[in-house]
């Protein structure tokens, strides 16, 4: 029986995003942080890194403000916030189409039609060009969330899923400019 990365991935990152997040909110009520009293959000470093391990996972988790209402209370499920539910649900998803791509590892055997260059090159380069984005502000900010190493790791996670999602279609184009006749 033949071990497969999809399913060992969302097996494994779920349970340390759990992990990091309650680590995380631990800290956060640390008496530390309650004697600083900032006056602008904190966010501890656990928290950070599991946003940044998880960074596409987060948003999956920004559709749950659709839900969000001004005059009732957060809306919950089995008492967790439904960021949380919908956050571990875009882990799920992400580790698994991770490890579905691991396990075909079709990143260098087929070259890519155009519509296919368009429809999921596209995407993936302006999702990798967010998390760019996304990263540079972190490193340009690194105090954002009164949290500099927290900031920072984020930061050096943000550009390696950019780095991930440009390298995908700019390799596909590379293999089809190769393969065209000359």
């Amino acid at each position: 029986m033949k071990l497969r990365l999809s399913w060992i991935l969302p097996l494994v990152q779920l349970p340390l995003a759990i992990f990091l997040l309650e680590w995380g909110e631990h800290s956060a009520q640390s008496a530390d942080v309650i004697r600083m009293r900032y006056d602008t959000l904190y966010f501890a470093t656990p928290t950070l890194i599991c946003g940044g391990i998880n960074a596409p996972a987060r948003f999956l988790a920004a559709t749950s403000r659709l839900f969000d209402r001004v005059d009732h209370a957060q809306p919950t499920i089995a008492g967790l916030t439904l960021d949380y539910v919908f956050f571990m649900i875009g882990v799920l998803i992400l580790w698994y189409l991770v490890g579905r791509a691991l396990d075909n590892r079709q990143l260098g055997r087929s070259a890519w039609s155009i519509t296919k260059l368009l429809l999921a090159g596209g995407p993936l380069a302006l999702l990798g060009s967010l998390f760019f984005y996304n990263g540079l502000q972190g490193f340009l900010t690194p105090s954002r969330w009164n949290n500099q190493i927290g900031n920072i790791a984020q930061s050096l996670l943000f550009m390696l899923w950019s780095l991930a999602f440009l390298a995908v279609p700019a390799l596909k184009i590379a293999q089809r400019l190769r393969l065209r006749p000359a």
